[in-house]
């Protein structure tokens, strides 16, 4: 009885280690143009796919970092109005992934800004330019990690993955 009892100790001590994350997800927290809350814009953007949703595996924390944006948005009006328009952007967002433990550095962060170039770059309708990034402290999360309730997220989290990634390898 006492072998079992310690089986079911060593067992429930090595699944208590591992911690809940969405892995390699990006939210958007707040989305402002000139000001005013344009959140709807970017409705797909404020939760994580369910798919995401993970135990990561042993030695590994839940890194979350938060990311606050300002940048320029020209609008191409092309519907019979008075040409471009520009407004001031801010944005405010958050990453999460599964990975070991590392620090926010320029090389990550400048890698998670060309991210988010190009993310919302690809609508041909509007052009971001002259960004100021800011990136967070990551955070090594081992306990009440998930940053979001689960839904869908498009952009631009795969950009930004790859950009963690690579700025991590550097």
């Amino acid at each position: 009885n006492m072998k079992i009892f310690v089986v079911l100790c060593a067992l429930l001590g090595v699944t208590s280690a591992a911690v809940e994350c969405y892995h390699e997800c990006a939210i958007i927290m707040e989305f402002d143009i000139d000001g005013t809350s344009f959140m709807s814009l970017v409705a797909n953007e404020t939760k994580c796919l369910n798919s995401t949703k993970q135990m990561c595996a042993d030695g590994e924390v839940c890194s979350t970092f938060s990311i606050d944006i300002e940048a320029k948005m020209t609008y191409a009006n092309t519907e019979g109005g008075s040409g471009n328009m520009t407004s001031d952007i801010t944005i405010e967002a958050k990453y999460s992934e599964c990975s070991e433990k590392y620090e926010m550095s320029d090389d990550v962060c400048k890698l998670v800004e060309a991210g988010y170039k190009e993310g919302f770059n690809s609508d041909p309708a509007f052009y971001y330019y002259d960004f100021d990034t800011d990136c967070g402290k990551v955070k090594a999360c081992t306990e009440d990690c998930l940053i979001s309730g689960g839904s869908r997220t498009v952009l631009p989290a795969s950009i930004i993955l790859v950009a963690v990634l690579v700025a991590r390898l550097l």
